[in-house]
C-alpha cells in the first residue's frame, strides 16, 4: 500500500492481508498517512519464509533457462517504469517474462513469471499466462487473489483473457486453476477493500492464522493485554468470545466472576471458560495453579497409561520450508539415554524412517508393556505421512496405533486438567514442574530457523544445539508424564488393546505377495506400479478415515463443537427405551452445525477399545434433539452425556476383490480387454476398424451413439466441463444399446451421479423413439435416496438380490 500522488496504489499482498484480517488493513493505512503505530521489524520466521520463497523462484527461474526457453528478465526497480519495459517485453513473445511488471485502475505488482500460450490476442498470435512460486504444497484461497488480480491486470495489455493460472508448488508440483472458476470471488474481494478504504470502518484486533507472522503482531498483542482481553483466555474460540461480548462480559476479570447462563453456550463450556479465566488472572500475581477437570470416559487420565520399564519420549523436528517438506530429526529419550536421527534430504529421511521404527520395533520386543510418549497430534501425523510417502512401515505403524502404544500426553492435559498459563504448549506446562529453558533455541519455530542457517553455514555447533534442544524436549515429555501420574486419583490404568501383530503379518504379506505376482508378469515398471497401488488403494484409503475416528475421540467437547464430521455436547432427556432388542436414548445438543444424519451411523469412544458404532435415529436440527440407537449388549454406550464422532469407513471387501481379480488378469490372460485398454490409454478399438476421427464425419451425438454400438471390448471416455452435453449423449446411446437388446449397467462413485444419468435416460424417453417397457433400476442406500417423492419412474432397491434385477434393462 503505498500513497502515489495523492492516491493509493494497492498490491496483491494488500489484498491478501485484508482478507486475513481487516484490522492489519487499517493499521496499514494510519501508518501509510503518519497517524499509527511503527510496525515491527521481520520476525526470523518470516525473514525465512521470504528468503525460502526468493530461493524457489530462482530455482524455477534456474529450471527454464536450463531448457532453452527464451527468458526476459525484467530488472525490479519503479513499477510504472517495469510496467512499460514489461509492455514492450510481451509485444516481442519471448516464451517467459521473469518479474513482467503489470500496473491498471490503482493496482499493481510484480508477478513471478508471464508464460506465453499460443492463444491470439492483441499482441500476436500468442498470449501470456501468470505463474506464481509458492512454498505451499498445495494451493491456498490467497493465491487466487493474487493470480486474478495479476490476470486482469495482464488483460488489459494483450486484449484477451487467459484462460489459466499456474502454481509452482513448494513440494514441486505445478497446480493449473482455470480463471473463471474464481474470478467472481476475486474480484469481490478488491472491491471490498476499495470500498474499506474509501470509507474507513472501526475495527479491533482478532486472532488470526498470520498472527505470528504479522509485522503488527507485537502491537495487537500489546493491546490485548492492555485489555484485558478474553482473546487472552487459554483455548477460548472467536465464536465463545462473540457469544460472552454480547452477554456483557468483555474482559478476563469479568469472565472469572461470571456465575450465569451465556445464551448459546453449553454450561460445561461456560464451566471450563470460568474456570480458566479465574487461574489465568490469579497467575498474574501469583504461582502456577490447575484445577482437575470432571472425568469423562476415554478422556483425561482415562489416555494416561502406568509408567512401564522401557517407555520411550519422543519429538520431531520438521522442516516446512524444504521442498516437500523435511522431518530432519527424530529424538527419543529412554532410560537416560537420549538417540538421534537426523535426515538432511528425502533420501536419508527414508532410512531415518526405518531406522526409528526398527528401533521402536526392537524395544516394545524387549518390553512388551513399554509405550510412546509423545506431545501434540505432530508426531503421529508425521508418521502416518512417511510411512505411506516411502512405503516403509505402514502395517506396523498401524499396529502400534492398534495397540494404542503411542500417549499423546497433550491430549490428556487438555481433558485431565485446566492450567493457569497463557497456553498449553509444553514449554507453558513447564511451569508446573520445574523446568527452566536455556540455549540458543527455544521454540520449534527457532529450531527451523536454526536449521536453516546450519544448511547455509554446515556449522556442526548449530546441529548440536537442535539436538540439545530436541533432547531437552524429549526429557519434558518424561517430566511431564511423572507429574500427571503424581496428580492423578486412584482409578483403573487404561490396558494395551489386543495384540495386533497379526493384523501386522498379514498386511505385510498381502503386500509381499502382490509385488511378488507383479515382478513375476513381466509387465513394464510404470504398469506394475500403478496395478500395485490400485492393489493397495482402498486399504490405504481406509486408514485416513480410520485415523479420523481415533483423533477425533481424542479430542476436546469445545475443538469438537466447531468440527462439522462430531455433534459435542449431548444431554441425555430422558431414560434409555428399549426398542426391539436394541436401546434408544434422546439427548439434546448445544447449538452447532454437523454432517451427521438421521439413518447414518457414528460412533462413541470406550475405555477399553477402538470407538464402537451407534445408530443416528432421529435428528431434529431446529429443536436440537437427536435419538440415538444401541444394539443388543450396547446400553453402556448411551451415557447421560456423551459425543459422537465419525463413523468407521464403509467396507470395501468387495471391490477390493474385484480389483486383485484384474491385476490377476493383467498378470495372466489379459482376458479383460476393455480394462487392459484402460489401464494402457489406448485408442478404443471398434468393430468398424480403427479411424481417426471416432464420430466418422457424424454430429456429436449421431457419431457417438454409433461408436458405442460398434465398440469392440474396449472403453471410450467422454469427457467435458459442466453443461457441454455428456449425460445427454450418454443417455441416448443408452437407450440406443437397450433397443439393441443390450442390459447396460451404470457405474459411479456416488449414488447422485448415477441417479442424474438415469433420470437422463426418463427424459430420453420423452424424446422421439421410446423403449418400449424400459425398466430402469437403481440400487440405493437406506434412507433418502435423493428421487421425489412418489417417483415411480426408476424402480429402487436396498439389496443385491432383488429379483427385479433380473428384469432391469439399465
Amino acid at each position: 500500500m503505498r500513497d502515489v500522488d495523492g492516491r493509493i496504489l494497492l498490491s496483491a499482498s494488500d489484498l491478501m492481508r485484508f482478507m486475513g484480517c481487516t484490522h492489519a488493513t487499517a493499521l496499514d493505512l494510519a501508518y501509510m498517512r503518519g497517524k499509527g503505530p511503527v510496525p515491527r521489524e521481520d520476525s526470523d520466521d518470516a525473514a525465512l519464509l521470504q528468503k525460502q520463497g526468493d530461493a524457489h523462484e530462482a530455482a524455477h527461474l534456474a529450471k527454464l533457462k536450463a531448457s532453452g526457453v527464451s527468458v526476459i528478465e525484467i530488472d525490479r526497480s519503479d513499477l510504472a517504469d517495469n510496467a512499460r519495459e514489461t509492455r514492450a517485453a510481451l509485444a516481442s513473445g519471448p516464451q517467459i517474462v521473469f518479474q513482467g511488471a503489470l500496473l491498471g485502475d490503482d493496482w499493481g505488482g510484480w508477478s513471478d513469471f508471464l508464460e506465453r500460450v499460443e492463444r491470439p490476442s492483441n499482441l500476436g498470435p500468442f498470449s501470456y499466462e501468470v505463474t506464481d512460486t509458492k512454498l505451499k504444497r498445495r494451493p491456498h484461497p490467497k493465491h487466487v487473489l493474487q493470480l486474478v488480480l495479476y490476470s486482469d491486470l495482464l488483460t488489459q495489455v494483450q486484449g484477451v483473457a487467459p484462460e489459466f493460472a499456474h502454481v509452482e508448488l513448494g513440494d514441486g508440483s505445478r497446480a493449473r486453476l482455470r480463471l473463471a472458476n474464481y474470478q467472481a470471488y476475486a474480484r469481490m474481494a478488491r472491491r471490498r477493500l476499495e470500498a474499506f478504504l474509501e470509507n474507513p470502518a472501526p475495527t479491533r484486533p482478532i486472532p488470526c492464522a498470520d498472527c505470528a507472522l504479522c509485522r503488527w503482531g507485537d502491537h495487537c498483542a500489546s493491546q490485548w493485554l492492555g485489555e484485558d482481553s478474553l482473546f487472552n483466555v487459554a483455548n477460548i474460540t472467536r465464536a465463545q468470545v462473540k457469544k460472552l461480548e454480547t452477554a456483557g462480559i468483555t474482559t478476563m476479570e469479568r469472565l472469572a466472576g461470571l456465575d450465569h447462563p451465556i445464551r448459546g453456550m453449553a454450561d460445561t463450556t461456560r464451566a471450563r471458560l470460568v474456570t480458566q479465566a479465574r487461574l489465568q488472572h490469579a497467575r498474574k500475581t501469583g504461582e502456577p495453579a490447575f484445577k482437575l477437570r470432571e472425568p469423562e470416559p476415554g478422556k483425561g487420565f482415562d489416555l494416561l497409561p502406568a509408567p512401564q520399564p522401557g517407555d520411550i519420549f519422543y519429538d520431531i523436528e520438521g522442516d516446512p520450508h524444504y521442498e516437500g517438506g523435511l522431518e530432519y530429526l527424530h529424538g527419543v529419550w529412554f532410560e537416560g539415554q537420549f538417540k538421534a536421527f537426523w535426515a538432511h534430504d528425502h533420501a536419508a529421511e527414508a532410512r531415518a524412517l526405518a531406522e526409528l521404527l526398527d528401533f521402536f520395533r526392537k524395544r516394545l520386543a524387549a518390553y512388551p508393556e513399554a509405550r510412546i510418549y509423545h506431545y501434540a497430534p505432530y508426531e503421529i501425523t508425521a508418521l502416518r505421512r512417511l510411512t505411506a510417502k516411502y512405503g516403509i512401515g505402514e502395517a506396523f505403524l498401524d499396529r502400534l496405533l492398534r495397540e494404542r502404544r503411542f500417549v499423546d500426553l497433550f491430549a490428556v492435559v487438555r481433558g485431565a486438567l485446566i492450567g493457569s498459563e497463557a497456553n498449553y504448549s509444553i514449554k507453558s506446562m513447564e511451569a508446573f514442574y520445574g523446568r527452566v529453558r536455556e540455549g540458543e533455541v527455544k521454540t520449534a519455530g527457532g529450531s527451523v530457523v536454526a536449521y536453516e542457517l546450519w544448511r547455509e553455514s554446515s556449522e556442526q555447533s548449530i546441529l548440536d544445539e537442535i539436538e540439545d534442544y530436541n533432547r531437552i524436549d524429549c526429557i519434558s515429555t518424561e517430566e511431564l508424564r511423572d507429574w500427571l501420574v503424581s496428580i492423578r486419583s486412584d482409578a483403573p490404568w487404561p490396558v494395551l488393546a489386543a495384540d495386533a501383530s497379526d493384523k501386522e503379518v498379514e498386511e505385510d504379506a498381502d503386500t509381499q505377495a502382490l509385488r511378488t505376482k507383479l515382478a513375476a508378469s513381466g509387465m513394464p515398471q510404470d504398469r506394475q506400479d500403478m496395478l500395485f497401488n490400485l492393489g493397495l488403494f482402498h486399504k490405504r484409503e481406509a486408514k485416513p478415515a480410520q485415523w479420523a475416528v481415533f483423533d477425533s475421540a481424542g479430542k476436546d467437547e469445545d475443538d469438537l463443537i466447531d468440527d462439522l464430521d462430531a455433534l459435542a455436547g449431548l444431554d441425555a432427556i430422558g431414560p434409555a427405551e428399549p426398542v426391539k432388542r436394541s436401546m434408544l436414548r434422546r439427548y439434546r445438543f448445544p447449538p452447532q452445525e454437523t454432517k451427521l444424519r438421521a439413518g447414518r451411523k457414528a460412533t462413541v469412544p470406550v475405555v477399553d477399545g477402538p470407538p464402537v458404532s451407534v445408530s443416528i435415529e432421529e435428528l431434529d436440527r431446529t429443536e436440537r434433539i437427536i435419538a440415538i440407537k444401541a444394539g443388543p449388549g450396547k446400553a453402556h454406550l448411551l451415557a447421560d452425556r456423551l459425543t459422537l464422532h465419525p463413523d468407521w469407513p464403509l467396507k470395501t471387501d468387495v471391490i477390493a476383490s474385484a480389483l486383485r481379480d484384474v491385476i490377476a488378469d493383467q498378470c495372466g490372460p489379459r482376458r479383460l480387454t476393455a480394462l487392459d485398454d484402460l489401464l494402457a490409454r489406448a485408442a478404443p478399438r471398434l468393430a468398424t476398424g480403427p479411424r481417426a476421427d471416432l464420430l466418422d464425419g457424424a454430429d456429436p451425438l449421431t457419431g457417438t451413439i454409433a461408436a458405442i454400438a460398434a465398440m469392440d471390448g474396449t472403453v471410450l471416455p467422454i469427457q467435458g466441463p459442466p453443461g457441454t452435453g455428456k449425460t445427454f449423449v450418454t443417455a441416448r446411446a443408452i437407450l440406443s444399446l437397450v433397443r439393441q437388446g443390450r442390459r447396460v449397467g451404470v457405474a459411479s462413485n456416488s449414488h447422485e451421479a448415477i441417479r442424474n444419468v438415469l433420470m437422463g435416460c426418463l427424459d430420453a424417453q420423452e424424446d422421439g423413439d421410446p423403449v418400449v417397457g424400459l425398466c430402469i433400476a437403481h440400487k440405493v442406500s437406506s434412507g433418502e435416496d435423493g428421487y421425489p417423492d412418489k417417483f415411480t419412474g426408476v424402480i429402487r432397491s436396498t439389496t443385491n438380490d432383488d429379483p427385479l434385477w433380473s428384469r432391469a434393462h439399465v
